[in-house]
């Protein structure tokens, strides 16, 4: 397996060669100033949104921790990772072997 990053205007990925084919893993934290009232979230929850992202809420507060914001990316990044894992093997599972 050949792995090559590369650092193009869409940021930094890892080029992933299996056989004869290449696959692009990408990773995007966004951290942004919302309106949307956090109280109403419970405490540490993770949801899905309609576009397949994960978010969750920070109270102000934990939002300038650098644990709890960290705490925060880590618990979001987790379903991200394994829904993106399951989407990529169940595609993967379904395409013919290319000959070596």
């Amino acid at each position: 397996m050949d792995r090559q990053e590369t650092g193009k205007a869409e940021g930094r990925a890892e080029l992933v060669r299996v056989g004869g084919r290449t696959y692009r893993v990408r990773t995007q934290v966004l951290i942004e100033e919302v309106d949307e009232d956090a109280a109403a979230w419970e405490s540490e929850e993770v949801r899905q949104g309609s576009d397949g992202s994960f978010e969750t809420m920070l109270l102000d507060a934990d939002a300038a921790s650098i644990d709890r914001s960290e705490q925060a990316i880590l618990r979001t990044s987790w379903p991200a990772i394994r829904e993106a894992l399951s989407q990529h093997l169940t595609a993967v599972s379904k395409k013919k072997p290319v000959a070596r």
